[in-house]
């Protein structure tokens, strides 16, 4: 059940001394979290935040919020789990989640602070540990570097698709309905009409170009496109899921950019890999 005892923090200063509050979930909090979910990890419904703090019995005093003259910026939801030290052997541990920005408010300390809250309320409860799951070129990596939390286990994983050319299209289909909520991505891509030749080996050719603010598969090659590079199915998809960097693939000769301006493709990078930052 979701309790909502409300508290308040402390109202710290921003830039150009703009004040934020930090305080506690209420009630009414889960349209603006639905908005701000779907712009930093996928497409949120304001039912599925309800059904989360439903299910999951999601105290209020564990969900920190940052707001910004009555508007809902920021937010940090801290979960309890047993971390499995052998058999029958369990630590509590004060589980990190949720952590997320509008686009519009980062860079200015705001979850850094939330963070810091919940890592306090970690410790004034009796927990002396906490953990979160983030990958290790998460532009939000340094910030919790900086809070002391250090990496303790990586886990690469990728998986080989069959039907290349379906799985394509379906990626081509999520990346505009995270486009629709991923404000940096619409930023950076205003003006970018680019079209793309991807050359798989053994497997096809996928094709997809970029225009009038829209992802759209190509049949077949354009005539003269503006990016071409060829690889294997593999590598693609490691590349895709972050178990291989791109540099890397081109150094070891496993992805090999036969045309592409060094902008366009850095670009490019950012799109497979679907992680934004200004």
């Amino acid at each position: 059940m979701l309790r909502l005892t409300l508290q308040c923090y402390e109202v710290a200063m921003l830039q150009e001394d703009t004040k934020y509050l930090v305080r506690n979930y209420k009630k009414g909090d889960e349209v603006r979290l639905a908005e701000i979910f779907s712009e930093c990890f996928s497409p949120t419904t304001l039912r599925r935040v309800k059904k989360w703090l439903r299910r999951a019995e999601v105290l209020s005093e564990h969900i920190f919020i940052g707001e910004i003259e009555g508007k809902l910026v920021s937010s940090v939801d801290l979960e309890f789990k047993k971390l499995c030290l052998g058999e029958e052997v369990y630590l509590k541990t004060g589980g990190i989640a949720g952590v997320c920005t509008d686009s519009n408010y980062r860079r200015k300390g705001i979850v850094t602070n939330l963070m810091k809250q919940a890592l306090n309320y970690t410790r004034r409860s009796g927990v002396s540990n906490s953990a979160l799951f983030t990958d290790l070129d998460n532009p939000a990596h340094r910030i919790y570097s900086h809070l002391g939390f250090v990496d303790i286990t990586t886990e690469k994983s990728f998986l080989k698709y069959l039907d290349y050319p379906f799985v394509f299209k379906r990626w081509i289909r999520r990346c505009n309905r995270l486009l629709k909520y991923a404000k940096i991505a619409q930023r950076k891509l205003q003006g970018w009409e680019r079209s793309v030749v991807i050359e798989l080996k053994d497997v096809s050719m996928l094709c997809f170009r970029f225009k009038h603010g829209r992802f759209q598969t190509l049949k077949k090659p354009p005539k003269t496109p503006d990016i071409i590079f060829s690889t294997d199915a593999q590598t693609y998809t490691r590349i895709r899921w972050g178990a291989i960097e791109w540099k890397h693939a081109v150094e070891t000769r496993k992805l090999v950019v036969e045309k592409g301006e060094p902008a366009d493709i850095e670009m490019l990078k950012l799109i497979l890999k679907w992680m934004w930052e200004e």
